[in-house]
């Protein structure tokens, strides 16, 4: 599969990278491309040939040593949104906007991982001798693949507060979303090669997390389709 294949389609792959910090750079997706390309993929119309060189997938440099971090504000959120329609991106950016403000996402406040964490020295050498700060800035807690992916420490009056604004949202067609909150939050880290002072912090929900939000954006999916099926048999 081509981009072009996704661009015939109706479809695009827009890319934008987001510099956490002069070490971590997250890579970030939009246009819908992706999320067609999957769902072709998983209705069989396009295969990936086998290959017994990656039978086996490389997890070099993948760890999982921290502890689970609790929330300190209430509950740890799990948020995925994606758009109804991904051409209409300009109304799905506002809506964006409203909920990283709600949720102080854009300021921080939100952030799972705490700023006061005392380390020990082998972990400070696992951080190539930058420090706890540098864990803080390079989390990757929020992020962008055709669908807005948010891990946040939020008090249970902003999660009311946003779960109010995306049902209107998801009444107006605007976007499906799903919601799952939990007491901690789990980090898992990547170190690439050649640069262990550098590593990548991936964020998720402890209990569920991504994986039970999605549930309930494909159940929302999943209504809405079988909704406008019935709609087009009755017109």
């Amino acid at each position: 599969m081509e981009v072009k294949d996704i661009r015939a389609a109706g479809s695009d792959v827009k890319v934008a990278q987001f510099a956490a910090s002069e070490t971590a750079t997250y890579t970030m997706f939009a246009g819908g491309g992706l999320n067609w390309a999957d769902r072709e993929i998983k209705a069989g119309n396009h295969a990936l040939l086998p290959c017994e060189e990656y039978t086996t997938p490389d997890l070099k440099g993948l760890t999982c040593e921290w502890a689970p971090i609790p929330s300190q504000r209430g509950d740890i959120l799990s948020l995925l949104v994606e758009p109804q329609d991904h051409t209409r991106q300009e109304t799905f950016t506002v809506l964006a906007r409203q909920l990283l403000t709600a949720l102080g996402a854009r300021d921080g406040s939100s952030r799972p991982v705490p700023d006061d964490v005392v380390i020990t020295d082998d972990v400070a050498d696992y951080l190539g001798g930058k420090g706890w700060a540098d864990v803080v800035l390079n989390s990757d807690y929020r992020r962008y693949d055709d669908v807005l992916r948010l891990t946040l420490d939020c008090t249970p009056e902003q999660i009311e507060e946003i779960e109010a604004l995306l049902t209107s949202a998801k009444g107006r067609g605007e976007v499906y979303f799903g919601l799952h909150r939990q007491s901690h939050a789990l980090m898992a880290c990547l170190v690439p090669t050649g640069a262990p002072g550098a590593p990548l912090h991936f964020l998720d929900g402890m209990s569920g997390g991504y994986r039970a939000a999605a549930a309930l954006l494909e159940a929302q999916k999943h209504t809405h389709q079988l909704r406008r099926s019935e709609h087009q048999k009755s017109a």
